[in-house]
């Protein structure tokens, strides 16, 4: 059978690079897509437009700005042939879909479900006018942080732990959510992990203890240099990483060639190549190849390639007025329904210390960014050249 990629390359501000190049984990989006439908004994053809594609066998069609994982992929294609229609795969409304942003997804928002950019078409006698949604439950499993109840009426977050996720990424925050859906994703699998999977883990590790279980999930590159005090637990950590004393890193990816310092944390995010961290905590976030940091923490945001993040700079990512996040699409803000959101650095973008971003908003690729002159102190002679600053003594 035959998968179809409708190639519409478009750009996602401010990374500014074709869709199918965006990093999913480490790995470009086209690549991930290619390897998925490969594994499921799919052939892909690639195409420029919908109307180009004239088959009249069974297939399924997506675009190449698509995130999925197998599991659905593999789910969607079963349960479609058992109805034999013409079918789209759709996600239940809940906290999945709030979470991934599908407000700036351009998709299509049904009653109770959203239905994505990817369809199967049966033998062309037995095409439907009429799409059949088959509709996946995505919060199947909620994780969740607590939070106090004048942050959170309900006194938690949840953060959905699932393999059945799609994301049609139309805007940075897709690029973030779908990041983060593939590290947890890995979870969700271990979740899953049938009985005897789970007393293989047992037995090897010889304990009941559910972190050293995790642990067990562990995939080491060659090369890495891995102080005995890190601790690593459900990660992915390439070739020649160098990782710190005391460093933690949880259910993350870290690319080829990175260093991380002593004390550093990793939680939830994805480390490309060639990063170094020389200390603070990254959490739900994105570094794209080539980022160097020296600031406290790094939360809910995406760091373009070849980026610099100076000591003290601060990436906000909630609001003091206790409303949602709003991003930016298209010159308009958006409510993107979450209460927790940073922000997008593009490529080759430099914040010196001080620096302070707003939640939910981009900063473009290339530009150099430090406090003016009257608020660093430099060059001083004499206390009549300092400004802007009060002086005790």
């Amino acid at each position: 059978m035959k998968a179809y990629i409708v190639q519409n390359k478009n750009k996602i501000e401010p990374l500014l690079e074709e869709i199918g190049e965006i990093l999913i984990k480490n790995k470009r989006l086209n690549v991930l897509q290619k390897e998925i439908i490969a594994d499921l004994g799919l052939r892909p053809v690639m195409v420029r437009d919908f109307s180009e594609i004239n088959d009249d066998d069974e297939h399924i069609v997506f675009n190449d700005g698509l995130f999925f994982e197998p599991e659905l992929l593999r789910e969607f294609i079963k349960e479609s042939k058992r109805l034999n229609k013409t079918t789209v795969c759709a996600l239940k409304k809940g906290i999945f879909t709030l979470r991934t942003l599908t407000c700036v997804q351009g998709v299509k928002e049904q009653n109770d479900y959203i239905e994505y950019n990817l369809y199967y078409y049966p033998q062309k006698q037995l095409r439907n006018e009429k799409l059949e949604p088959i509709i996946f439950e995505p919060d199947e499993n909620l994780e969740s942080i607590s939070l106090p109840k004048h942050m959170e009426n309900s006194g938690k977050y949840l953060i959905p732990i699932t393999t059945n996720s799609i994301i049609q990424i139309n805007h940075w925050s897709n690029i973030w959510s779908a990041n983060l859906t593939s590290v947890l994703s890995n979870l969700a699998r271990f979740k899953k992990s049938s009985k005897l999977k789970f007393i293989f883990r047992i037995l090897k590790n010889l304990s009941l203890n559910k972190w050293k279980l995790v642990g067990s999930m562990n995939k080491i590159g060659k090369n890495c240099d891995i102080h005995p005090t890190a601790y690593i637990e459900g990660s992915e950590i390439g070739d020649n990483v160098i990782v710190g004393a005391g460093t933690i890193i949880r259910e993350s990816a870290i690319g080829d060639n990175s260093f991380l310092g002593n004390g550093v944390v990793v939680e939830f995010s994805v480390v490309g190549k060639n990063c170094t961290i020389l200390n603070g905590h990254i959490l739900y976030s994105v570094l794209y190849p080539g980022v160097f940091t020296v600031t406290h923490m790094i939360s809910t945001s995406i760091i373009g390639s070849d980026s610099f993040i100076g000591s003290g700079v601060v990436l906000t990512d909630f609001r003091f007025d206790g409303k949602n996040i709003t991003v930016i699409k298209e010159g308009q803000k958006i409510d993107s329904g979450n209460l927790f959101l940073g922000c997008c650095l593009g490529n080759n973008v430099y914040l010196g210390g001080g620096c302070i971003v707003a939640p939910g908003r981009i900063i473009p690729s290339n530009l150099h960014i430090s406090l003016e002159k009257e608020k660093t102190i430099s060059n001083i002679l004499d206390k009549k050249q300092i400004n802007g600053f009060r002086i005790i003594s």
